[in-house]
């Protein structure tokens, strides 16, 4: 994935609001510490269909569990990304509420229990791409 995929992966990510009926934040939860995360999943192949069923099902509860706001998920429609990649961006109080609540995540006994047993077959992810963001002064609040 070069910058250029990235940048559309961002684009998307300002769109979600629009396209999913957004959950907004109040005005007044969105301070300057708050942090968007974006992550790119690039997968094995023939994974796709597993990863958005484990997030559909359960991995996007234990998230709201921790205190990790999904604002989106989106899967790529155009060739090379369709059929192999999840995107997703999460908003979280700041940084390091951020790494705080992934340290909480990966030592979750569901997600440990969930993983071992949706990944018994093979791992979904290949590579994933993380990039922390702010929201500009123009900004809606999401």
């Amino acid at each position: 994935m070069d910058r250029r995929d990235v940048v559309k992966a961002m684009g998307m990510a300002a769109v979600a609001p629009i396209a999913f009926g957004g959950e907004a934040m109040a005005d007044d939860a969105v301070t300057d510490a708050t942090v968007y995360e974006l992550r790119i999943y690039h997968l094995n192949e023939g994974k796709q269909p597993l990863i958005l069923e484990r997030f559909r099902t359960k991995e996007t509860a234990i998230f709201a569990r921790l205190g990790m706001h999904g604002v989106g998920y989106w899967v790529p429609t155009d060739p090379p990304l369709a059929g192999k990649t999840l995107v997703y961006l999460l908003r979280h109080k700041s940084r390091e509420a951020a790494t705080e609540a992934w340290a909480k995540f990966t030592a979750d006994p569901e997600w440990v229990a969930l993983k071992a047993e949706t990944e018994k077959d093979g791992a979904f992810v290949t590579v994933h791409d993380v990039t922390f963001l702010r929201l500009t002064d123009f900004s809606p609040k999401v």
